[in-house]
């Protein structure tokens, strides 16, 4: 009966609603605690929200915000791989506070992990509906997701949408109806689509973790579907749709490494492991049981900064590994089966390639001297501060292992639906009896978001936002500077923070041009000067005569008020980035007209008459 009730649509879709309730209830309680506080990373996220909105009121929904006067008396924004202007959670803050946008963001990219994990298990492995749950809980649950989110890190909301590129990818519609193989093109451009999100909003440091986590669900569905899947056909897709996705972003991609290249953080140290074996078992514990417990100071070598508890949250609970071992245990001839069937080359070849990806992650986090000098030798690898975060390659993988065991292994298919429910019972409990008093404490969930709101609130009732007057650096009473967790809500009353949080420039500014400036009003000259960065130097130095970090000058009076007044203002970009743009634009045009099309055929086959007997 159990077998049966799992395996009903409105069960299957209760089930997940109820799963993702569950899963908001859980966290949702961090955002924020019970003290009203953020983690300590909306410091940095929370302002960006409200300099967004800023130039929204001003621009329209259809401006592109270059340069932002809010931090570091002037800078990039759309240039900075880490900012994200065109997301679901900026535009959310068109309609609602920062801290409900938030809120908003977080319950809505879980369902769509949830939902498109689901899609992806029943309509692309074709696995049973409690399986398809299962697996999809797991991704659900994933801590990678729910405690960078907590922490500040709003970038990372993307990952959610692995599972429908994934789904995109490789769902090949049936062949027939016009319609039909309109779903095929669609399917491509969609995934490209995602793709370019993923970049546009912020998640540049995910991005090629996530793609390698698709390429390895695409490689795991040719292992186990050896008439339905075409590796080449695979292949051209996914580049088809990075293609487009390049096509689509390049207006942040050519400015992001114009800016990078003006200021690659080298010299930081990069960390890693020092024995394979602790290697091992740090990647083993962490997607086992979370970054509870794990002693990083012990563990790491060559750190330089302090790798807190959420650096290694990337848990999918125990439950996989269970299932993965019960099947090894149960059916222990399953893969002598395998090699005495036909094909044998290609099944080798399948299992190298997925063996390769997964290795991937260990080479970058191991540490020796030479080769850790190998790695800073490297160009862009030399300005990342650590590669712990390659971990999410294992997470998708190992949820759809999971959910594969209970449909694939003969011993569990006819107690499939209990075993789906002792799992779901195993990861809800895990989750729920895991200690979460590291979060709740002051040391990480220690910002407060009101100045915020209430600038929002202000702002929203004047229908205008403030013009940026000042600079200003906060001080102790003997002059010296100090760095509170809370500078860059300055922009709340219309200043811009000397002092920034700005991790281009270096966690302790390590690497910003300070020049001339000084706190004082932005517009005070001195020497022909203003007080005030020219943004467009960071990044287009020698069109516009200028170094990175220099100042507008006197005769640029215009464009600075300009700037300070969250407007567009006139400055020279390279010929690579013109180019950039028009692509960007075009390709947008194109994509918009394609999704037109799209549903003017789907309108002409819904209205069509359907034939007698049809």
């Amino acid at each position: 009966m159990l077998q049966n009730l799992f395996e009903k649509k409105s069960v299957a879709m209760a089930t997940g609603w109820l799963l993702i309730g569950t899963h908001f209830m859980l966290f949702s309680r961090l955002l924020p605690n019970e003290q009203g506080k953020l983690g300590h990373d909306y410091a940095y996220n929370l302002p960006l929200l409200l300099d967004g909105y800023y130039w929204f009121l001003n621009n329209g929904l259809f401006s592109v915000p270059w340069f932002t006067p809010s931090f570091c008396g002037g800078m990039p924004l759309l240039a900075n791989p880490a900012t994200f202007y065109f997301s679901a959670v900026q535009f959310l803050t068109f309609l609602f506070d920062p801290l409900t946008s938030i809120r908003l963001t977080f319950v809505l990219f879980a369902a769509l992990g949830y939902w498109g994990f689901y899609l992806l298990l029943a309509g692309v492995f074709s696995t049973s509906r409690a399986a398809a749950i299962l697996g999809s809980a797991i991704f659900l649950f994933n801590g990678l997701y729910a405690y960078r989110l907590v922490i500040g890190h709003l970038e990372f909301h993307a990952f959610m949408l692995v599972p429908f590129l994934a789904y995109f990818l490789l769902c090949r519609p049936a062949a027939g109806s016009v319609l039909r193989k309109w779903a095929g093109v669609a399917h491509v451009v969609m995934a490209g689509v995602l793709i370019a999100y993923m970049f546009m909003s912020g998640m540049a440091q995910l991005l090629i973790p996530s793609l390698i986590s698709v390429a390895l669900l695409g490689l795991l569905k040719g292992l186990t579907d050896r008439a339905g899947f075409s590796l080449c056909h695979f292949a051209i897709r996914f580049s088809v749709a990075g293609l487009l996705s390049l096509m689509l972003s390049g207006v942040k991609l050519v400015a992001a490494l114009a800016f990078l290249e003006n200021f690659q953080r080298a010299s930081y140290l990069l960390p890693g492991v020092s024995e394979l074996s602790r290697l091992l078992v740090l990647v083993g514990r962490s997607l086992a049981l979370g970054g509870g417990g794990i002693d990083a100071k012990t563990l790491i070598s060559n750190y330089q900064w302090n790798l807190e508890r959420h650096e290694f949250e990337y848990g999918v609970t125990i439950v996989p590994f269970l299932l993965i071992a019960g099947a090894i245990l149960l059916d222990p001839g399953k893969f002598s089966r395998w090699w005495r069937s036909a094909g044998r080359a290609r099944l080798l070849g399948y299992l190298a390639a997925i063996l390769l990806l997964l290795l991937i992650p260990l080479p970058l986090n191991f540490y020796s001297p030479a080769w850790n000098q190998f790695l800073k030798s490297l160009h862009l690898i030399k300005s990342i501060s650590n590669f712990f975060r390659w971990f999410t390659v294992y997470i998708p993988f190992l949820a759809l292992l999971a959910a594969l065991v209970p449909d694939r292994t003969p011993a569990l298919k006819p107690i499939r639906a209990m075993v789906v429910l002792v799992g779901l019972l195993l990861l809800l409990g895990q989750n729920l009896l895991t200690d979460r008093i590291f979060y709740r404490g002051d040391k990480i969930l220690n910002y407060d978001p009101a100045t915020i709101r209430a600038a929002y609130k202000k702002t929203s009732r004047d229908g205008k936002p403030p013009v940026i007057k000042n600079l200003v650096a906060p001080r102790t009473w003997s002059g010296k500077p100090i760095l509170t967790i809370n500078r860059n809500d300055v922009l709340a009353v219309g200043d811009s923070q000397l002092l920034c949080y700005e991790p281009m420039f270096g966690f302790r500014l390590e690497f910003f041009p300070f020049q001339t400036i000084h706190p004082g009003p932005a517009l005070s000259e001195r020497w022909g000067i203003l007080n005030l960065k020219n943004p467009a130097c960071y990044m287009y130095p020698m069109e516009n005569q200028c170094e990175p970090g220099d100042h507008f000058r006197i005769e640029q009076w215009r464009e600075a008020e300009q700037f300070l007044a969250f407007r567009p203002f006139t400055y020279q970009t390279s010929k690579l980035q013109k180019w950039a743009n028009r692509v960007s634009l075009i390709t947008l045009l194109a994509i918009a007209t394609f999704a037109a099309g799209c549903l003017a055929v789907w309108a002409r086959q819904k209205a069509r008459p359907r034939r007698p007997g049809g």
